[in-house]
Order: structure tokens, then sequence, then C-alpha cells
């Protein structure tokens, strides 16, 4: 049977699932952090004059106007930012994604977040350098529930941005960490999987 990679969303065999993220390890200790969807924001880190930003954090699924927004750079990098970000990963684990930008959650700033094997990157303003390569893998997307498309991407590419502190990062990834960045840069721009395939949705 053929393994399906979902991008956002993970629908793969039991065992792959697991090795994918373990979602259900305990908080660590001193942790006092539920891990739920319904968490607020810490009402500190909430800005004012970010009214579009839903409070606690919840997915937009399509055909929310939002997917459709192309984002804007961040340009302040302070602790909002930062426990958006913590939000983020929450939220994705919580739906069992890998991967979940900032319209999804209806932010239109230009970052995302992504989960891996237990590893995790935060990446704000991220542009892709270099690429490399073709592949073709079947992808889902937690905006668009039961909907997964064949898709065509780059095996290979760099991407540069920046952390929640506003440090300098690149990451050269390949497979599917490559994969995970490109759609996530895509929700930033705009385009859905269904794009890939569809006009006019």
């Amino acid at each position: 049977m053929r393994r399906v990679w979902s991008v956002d969303s993970v629908s793969v065999n039991a065992r792959t699932r697991r090795s994918l993220w373990d979602r259900k390890r305990a908080p660590a200790r001193g942790d006092n952090r539920l891990l739920t969807a319904d968490r607020p924001i810490r009402q500190s880190s909430i800005r004012a004059d970010y009214p579009i930003m839903t409070r606690p954090l919840s997915l937009r699924l399509h055909p929310d106007p939002i997917l459709r927004d192309i984002c804007h750079p961040v340009e302040q990098f302070d602790s909002w930012l930062a426990d958006v970000l913590d939000e983020m990963l929450t939220l994705m684990q919580v739906h069992d994604g890998i991967g979940l930008a900032g319209p999804q959650v209806g932010i239109t700033q230009r970052l995302f977040v992504a989960g891996i094997q237990g590893h995790s990157v935060c990446l704000v303003n991220p542009v892709i350098t270099t690429r490399s390569g073709l592949d073709r893998m079947t992808e889902g997307c937690l905006s668009l529930p039961g909907i997964h498309v064949d898709v065509q991407r780059d095996w290979r590419i760099e991407v540069q941005g920046h952390d929640a502190q506003g440090r300098k990062q690149s990451h050269r990834v390949d497979g599917l960490w490559a994969r995970v960045m490109q759609h996530e840069i895509d929700h930033l721009n705009g385009v859905l999987i269904y794009d890939k395939v569809h006009k006019g949705i």
C-alpha cells in the first residue's frame, strides 16, 4: 500500500506517525502549559495593533478568504512574536500536523512553524535562495481537510530567514523537510495545494 504524506497533516501508518512526531509525550517538568488548542495566548503578548488575530489562535479552513492573502513581512521581533510561534507549534501538534503557516491561524505575516521527528523549526520572513532536483509526493493540508494532491516540488532547497529573536537563519534541507517548507511558504503567498491541479477554488 502506498504511503501518503500529508504536509500540514500527516496521513501514514501508525508506526510512521509515531516516528514523525511524538504527540503523546508529557510536558516537561515544571511546564504548566496545556497541549490544547484552547490554551489562550497570554494577554501580555497580544498586540493591540493586530486585530485580525483571533484569541486564542484557531485553525482557518477553506474557503476562509485569509488563506488567499499575500502575507506581509514581519518587522518587529518581540515577545508577541515569540509567543505566537509557540502557540502555533502547540496548535500544529493538537491537529497532528507537521507544518503550520501564519494565514492558517489568521495572521497575515510571513512566518511558519514545522516539526518532524521531534525537531521543530520556527522561521520568520523565509526566502528560498537555492533549489535543485524534483520530487513528487502526495500532500494534504490542515486547512483543506480530506483533500490530497500529488504535488511536484524541488527536492533540495536552501531557505533563509530569521528566528523569533530576529537572528538570521539558513536551512539547507531535502526530502520531506524541503517539501514542508515549500508548502508553508506557498501559504504565505496565498497558494493552496489544490491550486496545483485546479483553478479557482
